[in-house]
Protein backbone atom coordinates (compact mmCIF):
# COMPACT_ATOMS: atom_id res chain seq x y z
CA UNK A 1 0.00 0.00 0.00
CA UNK A 2 1.24 3.26 -0.58
CA UNK A 3 2.12 5.94 2.09
CA UNK A 4 1.71 9.27 1.77
CA UNK A 5 3.24 12.05 3.32
CA UNK A 6 2.24 15.67 3.80
CA UNK A 7 2.92 18.56 1.06
CA UNK A 8 1.96 22.18 0.59
CA UNK A 9 0.85 22.34 -3.10
CA UNK A 10 1.68 25.48 -5.02
CA UNK A 11 -0.82 26.17 -7.82
CA UNK A 12 -2.58 28.55 -9.78
CA UNK A 13 -6.18 29.33 -9.03
CA UNK A 14 -8.93 30.40 -11.50
CA UNK A 15 -8.15 34.52 -11.56
CA UNK A 16 -4.84 33.22 -12.47
CA UNK A 17 -3.46 33.92 -8.95
CA UNK A 18 -1.13 31.88 -7.08
CA UNK A 19 -2.08 30.37 -3.54
CA UNK A 20 -0.67 27.39 -2.01
CA UNK A 21 -2.71 24.76 0.33
CA UNK A 22 -1.61 21.50 2.78
CA UNK A 23 -2.34 18.37 2.04
CA UNK A 24 -1.75 16.53 5.18
CA UNK A 25 -0.62 12.74 4.76
CA UNK A 26 -4.16 11.49 5.25
CA UNK A 27 -4.71 13.38 1.60
CA UNK A 28 -6.95 15.73 3.96
CA UNK A 29 -6.62 19.65 2.88
CA UNK A 30 -5.86 21.23 6.33
CA UNK A 31 -4.98 24.62 5.56
CA UNK A 32 -5.06 27.02 2.62
CA UNK A 33 -3.65 30.34 1.74
CA UNK A 34 -4.66 33.77 0.03
CA UNK A 35 -4.37 34.45 -3.14
CA UNK A 36 -0.52 36.18 -4.01
CA UNK A 37 -0.02 37.89 -7.36
CA UNK A 38 3.76 35.91 -7.94
CA UNK A 39 5.01 32.35 -7.74
CA UNK A 40 7.60 34.16 -5.77
CA UNK A 41 5.39 35.57 -3.00
CA UNK A 42 3.34 32.32 -2.93
CA UNK A 43 6.68 30.38 -2.18
CA UNK A 44 7.72 32.87 0.52
CA UNK A 45 4.52 32.34 2.00
CA UNK A 46 5.10 28.59 2.21
CA UNK A 47 8.25 29.12 3.75
CA UNK A 48 6.54 31.52 6.35
CA UNK A 49 4.17 28.76 7.46
CA UNK A 50 7.15 26.14 7.83
CA UNK A 51 8.57 28.65 10.24
CA UNK A 52 5.67 29.68 12.19
CA UNK A 53 4.09 25.92 12.63
CA UNK A 54 5.38 25.19 15.84
CA UNK A 55 3.28 28.44 17.49
CA UNK A 56 0.91 28.28 20.45
CA UNK A 57 -2.44 28.22 20.51
CA UNK A 58 -5.27 30.99 21.43
CA UNK A 59 -8.61 29.23 21.94
CA UNK A 60 -10.89 32.31 21.25
CA UNK A 61 -13.73 29.80 22.16
CA UNK A 62 -12.94 30.10 25.68
CA UNK A 63 -12.00 32.95 28.27
CA UNK A 64 -8.04 32.29 27.51
CA UNK A 65 -5.85 35.21 27.88
CA UNK A 66 -4.90 36.05 24.48
CA UNK A 67 -1.28 35.84 23.42
CA UNK A 68 1.32 37.56 21.54
CA UNK A 69 1.83 36.63 17.66
CA UNK A 70 2.76 34.25 16.02
CA UNK A 71 0.12 32.00 16.69
CA UNK A 72 -2.70 30.02 15.76
CA UNK A 73 -6.09 31.29 16.56
CA UNK A 74 -9.18 28.96 16.85
CA UNK A 75 -12.45 30.60 16.69
CA UNK A 76 -16.31 29.97 15.47
CA UNK A 77 -17.69 31.16 11.95
CA UNK A 78 -21.05 32.70 11.56
CA UNK A 79 -22.31 29.08 11.04
CA UNK A 80 -20.61 28.10 14.60
CA UNK A 81 -18.33 25.98 13.00
CA UNK A 82 -14.50 25.78 14.09
CA UNK A 83 -11.74 27.04 12.48
CA UNK A 84 -8.44 28.20 12.84
CA UNK A 85 -5.67 31.05 11.37
CA UNK A 86 -2.37 30.90 11.49
CA UNK A 87 -0.63 34.31 11.92
CA UNK A 88 2.89 35.27 11.52
CA UNK A 89 4.72 37.25 13.77
CA UNK A 90 3.53 40.68 12.02
CA UNK A 91 -0.37 39.87 12.29
CA UNK A 92 -1.00 38.46 9.18
CA UNK A 93 -2.82 35.88 8.45
CA UNK A 94 -0.72 33.26 6.35
CA UNK A 95 -3.10 30.15 6.75
CA UNK A 96 -6.67 29.09 7.18
CA UNK A 97 -8.35 26.06 7.77
CA UNK A 98 -11.92 24.61 6.15
CA UNK A 99 -14.74 24.64 8.69
CA UNK A 100 -14.87 21.57 11.17
CA UNK A 101 -17.69 20.65 13.19
CA UNK A 102 -16.07 19.68 16.53
CA UNK A 103 -13.18 21.68 18.12
CA UNK A 104 -11.25 18.34 18.68
CA UNK A 105 -11.34 18.46 14.84
CA UNK A 106 -9.95 21.23 14.57
CA UNK A 107 -7.11 21.11 17.21
CA UNK A 108 -6.32 17.90 14.87
CA UNK A 109 -6.17 20.32 11.41
CA UNK A 110 -3.82 22.53 13.78
CA UNK A 111 -1.61 19.31 15.06
CA UNK A 112 -1.30 18.46 10.98
CA UNK A 113 0.10 21.59 10.48
CA UNK A 114 2.48 21.43 13.52
CA UNK A 115 3.80 18.02 12.17
CA UNK A 116 4.51 19.19 8.01
CA UNK A 117 6.82 21.72 9.15
CA UNK A 118 9.30 20.15 6.87
CA UNK A 119 6.73 18.33 4.03
CA UNK A 120 8.06 18.88 1.01
CA UNK A 121 6.64 21.72 -1.97
CA UNK A 122 4.94 20.42 -4.81
CA UNK A 123 5.01 22.96 -7.98
CA UNK A 124 1.46 22.04 -9.96
CA UNK A 125 2.16 25.36 -11.89
CA UNK A 126 4.42 22.99 -13.92
CA UNK A 127 1.84 20.54 -14.55
CA UNK A 128 -0.74 23.19 -15.09
CA UNK A 129 1.48 24.90 -18.16
CA UNK A 130 2.18 21.60 -19.46
CA UNK A 131 -1.69 20.60 -19.90
CA UNK A 132 -1.93 23.88 -20.91
CA UNK A 133 0.41 23.67 -24.05
CA UNK A 134 -0.95 19.95 -24.28
CA UNK A 135 -4.44 21.52 -24.70
CA UNK A 136 -3.42 24.51 -27.00
CA UNK A 137 -1.78 22.16 -29.47
CA UNK A 138 -4.43 19.63 -29.94
CA UNK A 139 -7.62 22.06 -29.60
CA UNK A 140 -8.46 23.96 -32.51
CA UNK A 141 -9.85 27.54 -31.63
CA UNK A 142 -8.28 27.45 -27.64
CA UNK A 143 -6.17 30.08 -27.56
CA UNK A 144 -6.07 29.37 -23.57
CA UNK A 145 -6.79 26.50 -21.06
CA UNK A 146 -9.19 28.96 -18.91
CA UNK A 147 -11.12 31.50 -20.19
CA UNK A 148 -11.74 34.92 -18.23
CA UNK A 149 -14.18 34.36 -15.12
CA UNK A 150 -17.18 36.34 -16.21
CA UNK A 151 -18.20 39.53 -14.52
CA UNK A 152 -19.84 40.12 -11.13
CA UNK A 153 -20.66 37.38 -8.77
CA UNK A 154 -22.49 34.35 -10.72
CA UNK A 155 -24.69 31.69 -9.17
CA UNK A 156 -22.84 28.03 -10.60
CA UNK A 157 -24.71 25.01 -10.84
CA UNK A 158 -22.63 21.73 -10.10
CA UNK A 159 -23.73 18.28 -11.40
CA UNK A 160 -22.07 14.79 -10.50
CA UNK A 161 -22.74 12.16 -13.38
CA UNK A 162 -24.16 8.43 -11.97
CA UNK A 163 -21.23 6.65 -10.78
CA UNK A 164 -21.22 2.87 -10.56
CA UNK A 165 -23.80 0.75 -8.29
CA UNK A 166 -20.60 -1.57 -7.40
CA UNK A 167 -17.07 -2.12 -7.85
CA UNK A 168 -13.94 -4.03 -7.27
CA UNK A 169 -11.69 -2.69 -4.23
CA UNK A 170 -8.75 -1.53 -5.79
CA UNK A 171 -9.81 -0.73 -9.06
CA UNK A 172 -10.27 2.85 -10.52
CA UNK A 173 -13.79 5.10 -9.88
CA UNK A 174 -13.70 7.78 -12.74
CA UNK A 175 -16.44 11.04 -11.23
CA UNK A 176 -17.62 12.78 -14.31
CA UNK A 177 -19.88 15.69 -13.91
CA UNK A 178 -19.70 19.30 -15.30
CA UNK A 179 -19.72 22.84 -13.69
CA UNK A 180 -21.35 25.83 -14.97
CA UNK A 181 -22.88 29.23 -14.65
CA UNK A 182 -26.64 28.98 -13.68
CA UNK A 183 -27.81 31.72 -15.77
CA UNK A 184 -26.23 31.21 -19.16
CA UNK A 185 -25.39 27.31 -18.56
CA UNK A 186 -21.86 28.41 -19.76
CA UNK A 187 -18.76 25.74 -18.24
CA UNK A 188 -16.59 26.92 -15.73
CA UNK A 189 -13.28 25.78 -16.64
CA UNK A 190 -9.94 25.37 -14.11
CA UNK A 191 -11.98 24.93 -11.11
CA UNK A 192 -11.41 22.41 -8.01
CA UNK A 193 -13.79 19.88 -7.43
CA UNK A 194 -13.92 17.90 -4.50
CA UNK A 195 -16.01 14.68 -4.26
CA UNK A 196 -17.09 13.94 -0.66
CA UNK A 197 -18.40 10.71 0.96
CA UNK A 198 -21.03 12.19 2.89
CA UNK A 199 -20.64 11.05 6.52
CA UNK A 200 -24.27 9.70 7.19
CA UNK A 201 -23.83 10.25 11.10
CA UNK A 202 -23.28 14.30 10.42
CA UNK A 203 -20.11 14.54 11.85
CA UNK A 204 -17.53 15.34 9.13
CA UNK A 205 -17.52 14.46 5.48
CA UNK A 206 -14.63 12.55 3.67
CA UNK A 207 -12.92 14.13 1.46
CA UNK A 208 -11.95 11.26 -1.24
CA UNK A 209 -10.21 13.47 -4.69
CA UNK A 210 -10.28 16.40 -6.11
CA UNK A 211 -9.28 17.73 -9.14
CA UNK A 212 -10.14 20.74 -11.95
CA UNK A 213 -12.56 21.47 -14.63
CA UNK A 214 -11.86 21.12 -18.48
CA UNK A 215 -12.60 24.54 -20.30
CA UNK A 216 -15.54 23.72 -20.90
CA UNK A 217 -16.59 22.85 -17.28
CA UNK A 218 -16.64 19.03 -17.67
CA UNK A 219 -14.21 17.52 -14.83
CA UNK A 220 -13.08 13.40 -14.75
CA UNK A 221 -11.64 13.23 -11.35
CA UNK A 222 -10.50 9.10 -10.89
CA UNK A 223 -10.26 7.61 -7.08
CA UNK A 224 -9.06 4.28 -6.56
CA UNK A 225 -11.95 2.79 -4.84
CA UNK A 226 -11.75 1.24 -1.13
CA UNK A 227 -13.99 0.59 1.72
CA UNK A 228 -14.18 3.43 4.07
CA UNK A 229 -15.85 1.89 7.07
CA UNK A 230 -15.00 -2.02 7.83
CA UNK A 231 -18.18 -2.29 8.39
CA UNK A 232 -20.72 -0.54 5.84
CA UNK A 233 -19.75 -1.27 2.44
CA UNK A 234 -22.23 1.18 1.09
CA UNK A 235 -21.21 5.02 0.61
CA UNK A 236 -22.86 8.25 -0.59
CA UNK A 237 -21.20 10.91 -2.64
CA UNK A 238 -21.24 14.47 -3.81
CA UNK A 239 -18.94 16.63 -5.70
CA UNK A 240 -18.45 20.35 -4.15
CA UNK A 241 -17.57 23.98 -5.81
CA UNK A 242 -15.85 25.97 -3.00
CA UNK A 243 -16.68 29.41 -4.94
CA UNK A 244 -14.53 32.00 -5.73
CA UNK A 245 -14.79 36.10 -6.24
CA UNK A 246 -16.54 35.92 -9.13
CA UNK A 247 -18.66 32.11 -8.90
CA UNK A 248 -20.69 31.46 -5.94
CA UNK A 249 -20.12 27.92 -4.29
CA UNK A 250 -22.45 25.14 -4.82
CA UNK A 251 -22.84 20.83 -4.47
CA UNK A 252 -23.83 18.18 -6.88
CA UNK A 253 -26.99 16.25 -5.62
CA UNK A 254 -25.91 13.14 -3.03
CA UNK A 255 -26.05 10.40 -4.96
CA UNK A 256 -28.07 7.50 -2.97
CA UNK A 257 -27.67 4.20 -5.09
CA UNK A 258 -25.92 2.56 -2.21
CA UNK A 259 -22.48 2.29 -3.81
CA UNK A 260 -20.93 -0.90 -2.92
CA UNK A 261 -17.10 -0.68 -2.68
CA UNK A 262 -15.86 -4.23 -2.50
CA UNK A 263 -13.68 -7.26 -3.94
CA UNK A 264 -15.61 -9.73 -6.00
CA UNK A 265 -14.66 -13.12 -5.06
CA UNK A 266 -13.42 -14.97 -7.79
Amino acid sequence: MEILEAKYQVYKDMAGKYRFRLRAANNKIVAVSEAYESKAGCMNGVKSVQNNCKSNIEDQTTEMKKISNPKYEVFTDIKSEFRFHLKASNGEIIAASEAYETKQGVLHGIEAVQNSCDAEIEDLTITQVAQAVKIDKESEGIDEVCKEPAAGVNDTVLLLDSVPVSVDSGSTVTFRGKLTIHDTVEGIGCAEIYIYERDRSFLRDDLLVSGATNNDGTFAINWTAKQKDFWDDKIQVYASFKGTENYKPSKSDVKHSKILWYAKKK
